[in-house]
C-alpha cells in the first residue's frame, strides 16, 4: 500500500546512495592499487599527493630499479606512505616515486658472536619482526609502528622505548644516481650520513641490522598526579637515570591534557632467551590491506573538503570539550584492567601483548581490528603525526619547550606521550650531538592532530612561532609533520651531510620536494 511505499523508498534510496559511494571509493583504491595510468602517488589515507606529473613505478627486481633511476632526473623511493609531510616526492613536478615494496626478503645471518638480520627495503617492519621471532630472535626494541617499512624508518630515523632502530644499522646498500649499488658498513666514513639519509644517497635497497635473542616486555601503567611542566621535566630527568645501558627499555610519560591525566607507562624486559628457541612453524604474516589508500577521485576530495569544513565550523571550545570523551574511552581501553579481555579481542597494538611479545613464546604481529580502528579515525579526523624534540637540559629551558607544547593542547588528541632518548652521531638524526662530546638526552613529544586544525592560525603556524621563541634548537622527526611552517629550524651536522649527498648524488637527483634550504645541494 502507500504507507509502506513511502516507508520503503527512503531506505531503497540510501542503499543506492550508499552501493554508489561503495562503488566510487572501491574504485579509487584499486586506481592506486593498480596504477593506472593517471593514478597519483599518495601517503597511507590519500592526505598527500605528489602531483599528476609524477609517475609511479613499481619494479619487482633490481635490474627495473636501476632502469628507472637511469630514466628519470629527479627520483624518490616510498613504500607504504606513511609520511605526512611531502619529502617522499620528487623535487621536480614531472619526476618520479619507485614503490619498493616488492623488496621484502630477509636473511639471518651470524654477525660475530650473535646475529644479524639483512631484509629488502620494503618489508613491513611488523613482518620483519615476525621473521625474525620465528627464529627465537627480536629488534633491540619492537617497532613503534607496524605498519612502516625498513627503509623508511632507516632514511628517517625511526625510534622507539628510547632507541632508534639506526643504533643496531650494521650496513645499508644504495642504488645510486647512476644505477650502481654500493654497500655502506657501519665504520666506513660515509656511515653517519647513511644511517639516516633522507633518501638523498639514493633509493635504499637492502638493510643489515644486529638482532638479539628474543626477551618478552611486560606492560603496566601508573596515574601519577597531573604536575606543571617544572615537575613534568624532574620525573623525566629522573626516567633518565633508569636508563643504564643499550639493553633497558625506555618508559615513557603519558598525558591526557583535556582531562588532566598523567600516567607513566612501565616497559620491563623479562631477560633474553640463554638459547634461541626457534618456533616449528612460521609466525603467522602481518598483512595490512592499507584499505584507505584513496586520494584518487572526487569522492575522497569531496569528503576531505566536508571534513575540513565542519572543523572549521565547530568553535575551538566546543572541539575541546569533544576532547574529553575521546580521551577517556582511550584511556579507558587502553589502560583498564577491567578492560584487558577487550584489549586482547581487540589486538590493541599499544601495548607488547597486541605486538606478540608479552610472553615467553611469542605470537608476532598481526593486522587487528585495533589497528583497522586506528586507522579509520586516522582517515575520518585527517589525522596529523607531530613530534617536537628537545635537550632535557638545562631544565629551566625544557620546561619552556613543553610549556609551548602544552599551550597548544587543543591540537594534541586522545593522548600525547614523551619518552627520551640518549643523543646520536649520525648526521641528520634528530637526537643529533657531534661525536666525541658529552651526551645529550633528549624528550621526545608527540601526539596527532587533525588536519584541518593544524592548518588554522592558531594550530601549526601558532606552535612552530612559540617554539621558534621559546625552544632554540628545537628538532622534528624526518617523517611527519610541522615542516610547512617550520622547515628552516636546521639542527645536524648539514655541512658534513651536503659534502656526503654531493659526491653521491652530484645532479640532485634523489632531491625531495620541499627540501629545506639549508640542505639543498650548494
Amino acid at each position: 500500500d502507500a504507507v509502506t511505499a513511502a516507508a520503503v523508498l527512503p531506505a531503497g534510496v540510501l542503499v543506492v546512495v550508499g552501493a554508489v559511494i561503495a562503488g566510487l571509493y572501491l574504485q579509487e583504491l584499486d586506481k592506486f592499487r593498480s596504477n593506472s595510468p593517471g593514478t597519483r602517488w599518495v601517503n597511507w589515507i590519500g592526505e598527500f599527493d605528489c602531483g599528476a606529473g609524477v609517475s609511479i613505478e613499481r619494479p619487482t627486481s633490481l635490474s627495473q630499479v636501476q632502469d628507472a633511476v637511469r630514466r628519470h632526473a629527479s627520483i624518490r623511493a616510498a613504500a607504504t606512505g606513511h609520511s605526512f609531510n611531502p619529502f617522499a616526492c620528487p623535487a621536480k613536478e614531472k619526476g618520479a616515486v619507485i614503490d619498493v615494496r616488492a623488496f621484502d626478503s630477509v636473511q639471518v645471518v651470524r654477525h660475530g658472536d650473535g646475529h644479524a638480520v639483512t631484509a629488502g627495503a620494503g618489508i613491513k617492519m611488523g613482518q620483519l619482526q615476525n621473521e625474525i621471532l620465528a627464529r627465537g630472535l627480536t629488534l633491540r626494541v619492537p617497532p613503534g609502528n607496524s605498519a612502516y617499512t625498513l627503509g623508511g624508518c632507516i632514511a628517517t630515523g625511526c625510534h622507539n622505548l628510547g632507541q632508534s632502530h639506526a643504533q643496531d644499522l650494521l650496513a645499508v646498500s644504495f642504488v645510486m644516481h647512476n644505477g650502481t649499488v654500493r654497500e655502506v658498513k657501519k665504520g666506513d666514513a660515509d656511515f653517519d650520513a647513511a644511517a639516516v639519509s633522507l633518501g638523498r644517497m639514493g633509493i635504499i635497497l637492502s638493510v643489515t641490522l644486529e638482532v638479539l635473542p628474543y626477551r618478552s616486555l611486560s606492560w603496566s601503567a601508573e596515574q601519577l598526579p597531573m604536575a606543571n611542566t617544572t615537575v613534568v621535566i624532574d620525573t623525566l630527568a629522573e626516567m633518565k637515570k633508569r636508563f643504564t645501558s643499550r639493553e633497558t627499555v625506555g618508559n615513557k610519560l603519558v598525558f591526557y591534557l583535556a582531562t588532566g591525566v598523567m600516567m607513566m607507562e612501565h616497559w620491563t624486559p623479562q631477560g633474553r632467551a640463554a638459547e634461541l628457541q626457534e618456533s616449528p612453524e612460521p609466525l603467522p604474516p602481518y598483512i595490512n590491506p592499507q584499505g584507505f589508500r584513496l586520494g584518487q577521485g572526487g569522492i575522497s576530495s569531496t569528503f576531505t573538503q566536508i571534513r575540513d569544513f565542519t572543523f572549521g565550523l565547530i568553535p575551538i571550545h566546543v572541539l575541546n570539550a569533544l576532547q574529553v570523551p575521546a580521551e577517556t574511552a582511550f584511556m579507558g581501553l587502553h589502560s583498564s584492567p577491567a578492560l584487558a579481555k577487550v584489549r586482547k579481542a581487540m589486538g590493541w597494538q599499544h601495548t607488547p601483548e597486541g605486538r606478540g611479545e608479552g610472553t615467553s613464546r611469542p605470537g608476532g604481529n598481526q593486522y587487528t581490528w585495533a589497528g583497522w580502528v586506528d586507522e579509520t579515525m586516522n582517515l575520518l579526523m585527517g589525522l596529523r603525526h607531530v613530534e617536537v624534540v628537545f635537550a632535557l637540559e638545562p631544565r629551566e629551558q625544557a620546561a619552556k619547550c613543553l610549556d609551548a607544547v602544552f599551550a597548544h593542547r587543543h591540537l594534541t588528541w586522545w593522548r600525547l606521550n614523551i619518552r627520551t632518548q640518549l643523543s646520536e652521531s649520525f648526521l641528520m638524526s634528530s637526537t643529533y650531538n657531534p661525536p666525541g662530546s658529552e651526551p645529550v638526552t633528549f624528550l621526545r613529544t608527540d601526539f596527532v592532530a587533525p588536519g584541518a586544525l593544524m592548518d588554522l592560525p592558531s594550530g601549526e603556524a601558532s606552535l612552530t612561532a612559540r617554539l621558534h621563541r621559546d625552544c632554540p634548537g628545537w628538532r622534528k622527526h624526518w617523517g611527519k609533520s610541522l615542516f610547512a611552517t617550520s622547515s628552516e629550524e636546521k639542527w645536524g651536522d648539514e655541512e658534513a651531510f651536503r659534502e656526503v649527498t654531493s659526491r653521491w648524488d652530484p645532479k640532485g637527483k634523489f632531491e625531495p620536494r620541499a627540501n629545506p634550504s639549508w640542505l639543498k645541494p650548494r
